[in-house]
């Protein structure tokens, strides 16, 4: 599917319930991207979370969710997954006025209507839209750690019955903290979060175990690290701007008989493509698992 790509609307008023590392994240990509902090409204219970947004990014904050319904054209659900039931229930009447009255006015005017958006990981759709009043706009958003620098993936889903206005937003939403790639079916959000959700953690796992054989074949620790990390921003880097796959990538680095190929070949009498898939399979298996509860 393709997807309008207009630029978040400016006067669009974000609420965001629950102010931790992801909505703190995604509220700086927001502002970096011109979004003004006044049109930014965060619901948390916590007096020293509230006092370090204001801090941090000068938007409106409020101890009471029932605020973001009555400030926000979008709604953002960024409390852990357990505590999403409670919030949706909290609002369930609130949002149920709304349509109530759009209903009466028979108003089809633009931001008229509250669009909700998870970013909790292991929640489907319709356990989330069960708890909501029929009809609401919810899309399911999964981002990544790299999120937090402007660098993240977002994998986004929602049935096909939401209105193309309210796609283009969430996803011109999370495109202020990265990349978008929208799925046509549920299911693959477990693999979103084996391949880009878990994903970091695999690389820094990898550079980890780099950077311990660098320092016990003698090189000082510093230098190690350095070697390391920029080495693999300067593969990623390639590898973003290249037209070749990957695997053309690493044949162009990997001259026969020559050192690269004997660490190569290493990795693969390990069957690293192998263990590779069954990390990955755990991963989804597991995002599965906390889909069902």
């Amino acid at each position: 599917m393709s997807y309008q790509d207009p630029g978040l609307n400016p006067q669009l008023r974000i609420a965001f319930i629950g102010g931790g590392n992801m909505a703190s994240a995604i509220i700086r990509g927001l502002i970096k991207h011109g979004h003004r902090s006044a049109h930014i409204l965060v619901c948390a219970p916590s007096q020293r979370t509230r006092s370090r947004l204001v801090q941090d990014f000068n938007v409106r904050v409020h101890s009471d969710n029932s605020a973001a319904v009555a400030f926000a054209d979008i709604i953002i659900l960024a409390v852990k997954p357990f505590i999403v039931p409670l919030v949706c229930n909290e609002l369930r009447p609130l949002l149920e006025q709304v349509n109530n009255r759009l209903t009466k006015q028979r108003s089809d005017q633009e931001g008229e209507q509250k669009l909700l958006i998870s970013i909790a990981a292991g929640l489907t759709h319709a356990s989330i839209s069960d708890k909501l009043p029929q009809n609401v706009q919810l899309v399911c958003a999964m981002p990544n750690l790299p999120t937090a620098i402007g660098k993240g993936l977002t994998g986004l889903y929602v049935p096909g019955h939401l209105d193309s206005q309210a796609v283009d937003d969430a996803e011109q939403l999370m495109r202020a903290v990265g990349d978008t790639v929208w799925l046509e079916d549920e299911q693959q959000m477990a693999s979103i979060v084996a391949t880009a959700g878990s994903s970091p953690a695999y690389f820094f796992l990898f550079l980890e175990a780099m950077e311990k054989a660098a320092i016990a074949q003698g090189l000082p620790a510093k230098t190690a690290s350095k070697a390391v990390l920029q080495s693999a921003m300067g593969a990623v880097s390639m590898a973003m701007a290249s037209k070749e796959g990957l695997a053309n990538l690493r044949h162009q680095v990997t001259s026969p008989k020559g050192t690269t190929e004997q660490a190569v070949l290493a990795f693969q009498h390990g069957d690293l493509d192998a263990l590779v898939a069954r990390a990955m399979d755990s991963a989804a298996r597991r995002a599965k698992e906390l889909a069902l509860g």
